[in-house]
């Protein structure tokens, strides 16, 4: 874990926040120059990375690692979410209570509770209907809906 307090000659105030009862495995890495949360009873599988932050990429100021960081917002995983392995988060987004993130997906918007998510970038592809007890094709929460 790495909170940039300082970098290019700018000051940052950053926090990682990890909840109670929160499992991150081998190998995982959180970098932050405003904020990352973790709720409680996340499950950060191994090699996770999650970042609120990027290099400055302007060809007109320099070579990159003297540019300004540069940040979208802070990250914010919602209580009981499951990262899969490899998993990428990136700056800005935010995962609602009992999201699913499969392994090597990369994360670049947030996506509402009891989402399943994958790819790069990661989609929405099943999320958790409680009226059948499981996840289901977000098509089929429209049918349900409809009363099909």
């Amino acid at each position: 874990m790495l909170a940039v307090s300082q970098y290019a000659g700018k000051s940052y105030r950053p926090y990682i926040e990890i909840g109670n009862r929160v499992y991150v495995g081998r190998y995982a890495y959180l970098t932050a120059m405003e904020g990352i949360s973790i709720a409680d009873g996340c499950v950060l599988s191994e090699q996770v990375y999650i970042t609120d932050l990027n290099h400055g990429f302007d060809p007109a100021c320099g070579p990159i690692l003297s540019q300004e960081l540069e940040s979208k917002g802070p990250v914010k995983i919602g209580p009981n979410c499951f990262l899969g392995y490899r998993s990428a988060v990136m700056p800005g987004v935010t995962l609602g209570e009992w999201c699913v993130v499969g392994a090597n997906s990369v994360v670049t918007r947030s996506f509402p509770a009891y989402s399943m998510i994958a790819g790069v970038p990661a989609q929405l592809i099943k999320v958790y209907s409680h009226q059948e007890g499981e996840w289901v094709r977000p098509t089929k929460i429209e049918d349900l809906r409809a009363g099909s």
